[in-house]
């Protein structure tokens, strides 16, 4: 098999990307290199044996959906993230929007709606012969899209669901089942990803131990999930930077250290240069494991990545004070036997001294051999491989 990456970029999210690229072995094609850059002629001209999607839920990924199942082509649902760290069974989920921020954000994007998402899926929608149902559906996830709700929770469209999903871990199946209302059978967990990004490895599995007390150096790392970006929570890139400063003094106060890995897709110098002064260390991606492998504990968002100092054994402090004091965590993270809802900063030092007391090893391992995924986890792409060659049959030339 051999695999080429579609995306559109071009629409907004990624302008002046090439519309032809190699990253690696990896051929990449923008939208804008078709000729009338529509999702019917990527199909036409690429004519694959299977689809492979990282999402679903949204317009632009439901129409090419709708092609795919009018031309019977088989698809694939590669989960990108852990879900289930998350609340997921409402509406809400678990971050209440920033209505100043939401209003800034949806006005950011509306011409994209209005001259690419929206008509490109309402041409889907009468090109595949949608059922009145699935009209009343556009109408509702437009208007929770107005609103700021994700439309993809408590569960997602019909035109959302694929032949075949892959998660990360055991936990994501029962989420995959009742959101895209997937039979079991045709979910399966494969690995997780992060894992092989971060270079963990099977012997960090539960390695923490309690720093020194004598250790002047004891750091608590942040560990943060981009909710700025996504319009929740925090107005602006500013005012998330206040919020760290905050807690890195009350860090201070209590003989503690705080570094922060910050998402990726921030604008790092920005949040650099709003951090000055403060003595938060930014962690880079190379450091993260290493540094995790010396911390007292974490200070977590709703972020997958909290996954890897779990699986650790790190203590997880999950931040539920000042603006944050309305975020609501998945069953993955409630489940875990060291983590701690912290909604009083004052409190850090003592609820880790209590940490550090109590004897929960039977439970960690059970929640770190329920959590792991299948290991070891640099066999993921090998297992999504399998899957999607069960998923159109093993021929010859086939290209998905």
């Amino acid at each position: 098999m051999s695999l080429k990456l579609v995306h559109i970029g071009s629409w907004g999210n990624d302008p002046g990307r090439p519309q032809r690229e190699m990253l690696g072995d990896l051929p990449v094609c923008d939208i804008t290199a078709y000729p009338h850059g529509s999702f019917e002629e990527v199909l036409d001209l690429e004519k694959p044996d299977a689809v492979i999607m990282l999402s679903t839920a949204t317009f632009a990924h439901r129409a090419f959906l709708r092609y795919c199942k009018q031309r019977l082509i088989p698809t694939l649902h590669l989960y990108h993230g852990l879900m289930s760290v998350q609340i997921t069974d409402d509406h809400r989920g678990s971050v209440k929007i920033n209505k100043l921020a939401h209003l800034r954000y949806a006005l950011g994007r509306a011409r994209k709606l209005i001259t690419k998402t929206f008509p490109f899926y309402l041409t889907a929608l009468i090109k595949t012969q949608a059922k009145s149902r699935e009209w009343f559906r556009f109408v509702y996830d437009v208007s929770k899209l107005a609103s700021g709700f994700p439309i993809w929770q408590p569960n997602v469209a019909e035109d959302a669901k694929t032949t075949k999903c892959a998660v990360f871990t055991e936990a994501d199946r029962e989420h995959a089942h009742r959101v895209y209302r997937l039979a079991l059978d045709d979910i399966q967990a494969v690995g997780n990803p992060d894992l092989i990004s971060f270079g963990f490895d099977r012997e960090m599995l539960g390695s923490y131990a309690p720093p020194a007390a004598a250790n002047p150096t004891r750091e608590v790392i942040y560990i943060d999930t981009g909710l700025v970006m996504q319009a929740l929570v925090f107005q602006d890139l500013e005012m998330f930077a206040r919020h760290l400063c905050r807690t890195a003094r009350a860090m201070h106060d209590q003989g503690f250290k705080m570094a922060l890995r910050a998402h990726p897709a921030h604008d790092q110098k920005a949040l650099q240069k709003f951090l000055s002064g403060s003595g938060i260390d930014m962690i880079g991606k190379e450091e993260f494991v290493a540094r995790l492998r010396q911390c007292a504990a974490c200070i977590v968002e709703i972020s997958s990545v909290t996954v890897i100092p779990a699986l650790m054994g790190i203590p997880l402090l999950y931040a539920n004070y000042d603006a944050l004091s309305q975020l609501r965590f998945g069953p993955v993270l409630t489940s875990y036997p060291r983590g701690h809802i912290l909604t009083d900063l004052s409190q850090v030092s003592a609820i880790l001294h209590r940490q550090w007391k109590y004897d929960d090893a039977r439970a960690l391992s059970e929640w770190i051999s329920a959590n792991s995924g299948p290991l070891p986890a640099q066999q993921m792409p090998q297992r999504v491989a399998k899957l999607v060659d069960a998923m159109i049959g093993a021929k010859p030339g086939l290209q998905c």
